[in-house]
């Protein structure tokens, strides 16, 4: 895995449960060859954190790291979005949008059109706020991109502002707790499962 970090930084002191404010980021993705996925890491104050949203999946996955050898990771995941099963990598646009201490996703997915057609644009979706900031220490948290394997990415950054691009759902269909599954991993009992094989 690559990671892009992004220059921007989200203070978390000035986005929390307690203000109104809110922030917006958006990026455009223009060529996807394998897998692309929006997150953010609380890892500038010394965290070990991250809540990742992959857009070709749906998906929502915290994880921290419990340690660093042999590698183990605590994690948990939500699947608020249904999986896109084109067969190729995901093109179009993600967001991420943090206000009250709660971060939401959003994808807007774009079918490459066939010879001839033109691409296809799909809804805004939005996962509704998944997650509140408990996982993360200090008070600035870094988006960034990640990036499963080498290829020839095209994305780019579009837009950063206050409000998302669609409303989000009810408070009441979001952030629950108990949706979210576990997703533990632990390098020793893989590589221990691997040699059993």
């Amino acid at each position: 895995d690559e990671i892009a970090y992004c220059r921007h930084k989200l203070r978390t002191d000035l986005l929390s449960a307690d203000t109104p404010a809110g922030i917006y980021l958006e990026v455009q993705v223009h060529a996807n060859p394998d897998n692309v996925s929006l997150a953010v890491v609380d890892f500038e104050a010394g965290g070990c954190s991250s809540v990742t949203f992959s857009p070709d999946t749906g998906a929502v996955i915290r994880e921290r790291k419990i340690r660093e050898e042999p590698r183990k990771v605590e994690g948990t995941y939500i699947q608020p979005l249904s999986t896109l099963t084109n067969g190729q990598g995901f093109e179009g646009s993600m967001g991420l949008y943090l206000q009250g201490g709660r971060l939401a996703f959003f994808r807007r997915h774009v079918q490459r059109g066939t010879e001839g057609e033109p691409p296809q644009v799909g809804a805004w979706e939005c996962t509704g706020f998944v997650t509140d900031l408990s996982w993360a220490e200090g008070r600035r948290l870094t988006p960034c991109l990640a990036f499963r394997d080498v290829g020839a990415y095209h994305l780019r950054n579009t837009r950063v502002g206050t409000e998302p691009p669609v409303s989000l759902p009810d408070a009441e269909m979001s952030f629950k707790e108990s949706q979210w599954r576990s997703l533990d991993w632990d390098a020793g009992e893989q590589d221990a499962e691997d040699m059993d094989v």
